[in-house]
């Protein structure tokens, strides 16, 4: 008799504590409210990412890049010569032969199947394979831009290509990887043979951020489908990225100073930081290879910067923006934001 009350007691002050945390009603308002910068509600995220299949083009890629592997020389010779600030172009290591995979990617787009509810979305098998043939065709752009070949652009546009193949994944480790791999191809542009052509004005329209404010709400929504006892800290926690959100849409500034969230290795986006760093100072390298074109051609600069924290100047030579921004990298290398246009 002692043992039953015992339990019922334990029974009863368990009850109690999880009535505490217990917050069905409260998980599902917090999934209502719409998010800011026009992405609905939670429930709304599966209808940006319909169903998508693998397509012909992405098994060919496939089967093309199986030769390929990561290559040290090339990564460092690609850092290299994102990091330089004038318009000299070092000799290339010796490339993979990239003819097929490039005529193939300015040929057909590649589709990957989409699976929105699988851990980085099934591709993560597929990451190493798109920075590795980015690199290459980047150290190749370089390559033929040092010969003054205005096939370089064919190379970085076959990069993009690739690129864009990821923009319609949501999961972190992909926009991180699209994230990179446009960065890279913008940051050498610049000093591609002019003139410059129509299609590379889709890299200077892509704005980074926003794909990242999508990720942030995505995220959110895989861990709402996977709950299983609806907790008030979950509640909160869709309302405070939700707040987020709407913060980081409205922010003008280039230099991302602030920390989103306490670093939790169990958190997806305990590693965002970094991409946040990144994607707002992609704002101002835009502008950077965007002025240098400019100014190459013998074109007037555009001084003002949608960045509130700097503005560009040009003195004949350099271009050279206003504020400093620290480099936010561990390992990859960002374009400098004073560059010598003139040889």
């Amino acid at each position: 008799m002692k043992k039953a009350l015992i339990l019922l007691v334990l029974m009863a002050a368990a009850v109690y504590v999880a009535s505490w945390f217990w917050a069905g009603d409260e998980v599902d308002a917090a999934a209502a409210r719409p998010w800011p910068d026009g992405l609905g509600t939670l429930a709304s995220v599966p209808k940006r990412y319909p169903p998508q299949h693998e397509n012909d083009a992405a098994r060919k890629l496939t089967k093309l890049a199986a030769t390929f592997a990561e290559d040290d020389a090339v990564t460092a010779y690609v850092r290299q010569e994102i990091a330089r600030g004038d318009l000299t172009i070092a000799e290339p290591p010796a490339i993979p032969y990239l003819s097929p995979i490039r005529d193939l990617l300015l040929r057909e787009p590649v589709v990957w199947e989409r699976y929105l509810s699988q851990q980085h979305g099934g591709l993560l098998g597929k990451v190493d394979m798109h920075l590795t043939l980015m690199r290459s065709l980047v150290a190749s752009a370089l390559g033929r831009a040092r010969q003054h070949d205005a096939a370089a652009w064919d190379d970085l546009h076959a990069a993009w290509n690739l690129t864009k193949a990821l923009h319609g994944h949501p999961h972190v480790i992909l926009r991180v990887v699209a994230m990179s791999m446009t960065r890279a191809i913008n940051a050498v542009a610049w000093k591609m043979p002019l003139p410059v052509p129509a299609w590379f004005a889709e890299v200077q329209d892509r704005d980074l951020v926003p794909p990242l404010l999508e990720t942030l709400q995505f995220e959110n929504w895989r861990k709402w489908i996977d709950e299983i006892i609806a907790l008030k800290p979950f509640a909160d926690r869709i309302e405070r990225e939700r707040k987020l959100t709407s913060e980081l849409a409205r922010m003008t500034e280039c230099e991302f100073n602030r920390a989103t969230e306490a670093v939790d290795r169990k958190d997806p986006n305990a590693g965002f930081d970094i991409g946040w760093k990144r994607a707002f100072r992609y704002r101002v390298e835009r502008e950077a290879t965007a002025n240098a074109l400019r100014a190459r051609a013998g074109k007037p600069i555009e001084e003002r910067s949608r960045c509130s924290d700097g503005k560009w100047s040009f003195d004949g030579k350099t271009l050279r923006f206003s504020k400093p921004i620290a480099l936010p990298e561990r390992r990859d290398t960002s374009m400098p934001l004073t560059l010598d246009v003139r040889d």
